[in-house]
C-alpha cells in the first residue's frame, strides 16, 4: 500500500504523523540526507533483549526483590583480600 502525504516540519524541528499514530513508539532510519523510513512497532534495545527471553525477566525481578530487602554492605576491602587469596 503505497499512501503518500506532503507535511510539514514545524519551526521546532516536529513532524506530525496524525492522531492515527498517537502513543505509538517509532523507529526513523536515515537512509540518505533527506530521506527517513518511520516504521511503527515496539522496541527493545539490544542490550536488554535477553531479558525477555526465557526466565531472565523473572530472575532479575527475584534478584531486585532481594536487593530492595537488604541493605547494601561497605565489604570491598575482605572482598579484595578474599580474592588474594585465592590466587
Amino acid at each position: 500500500m503505497q499512501n503518500q502525504q506532503i507535511k510539514a516540519i514545524g519551526t521546532n524541528g516536529q513532524l506530525s504523523l496524525g492522531k492515527a499514530f498517537a502513543g505509538q513508539q517509532v523507529i526513523i532510519d536515515q537512509i540518505d540526507e533527506g530521506t527517513w523510513i518511520i516504521k511503527t512497532g515496539q522496541f527493545i534495545p539490544h542490550s536488554e533483549q535477553w531479558l525477555h527471553i526465557g526466565k531472565h525477566g523473572a530472575k532479575l525481578d527475584k534478584a531486585i526483590e532481594w536487593a530492595e530487602k537488604h541493605k547494601p554492605v561497605d565489604n570491598f576491602d575482605k572482598i579484595a583480600r578474599d580474592l588474594e587469596k585465592d590466587k
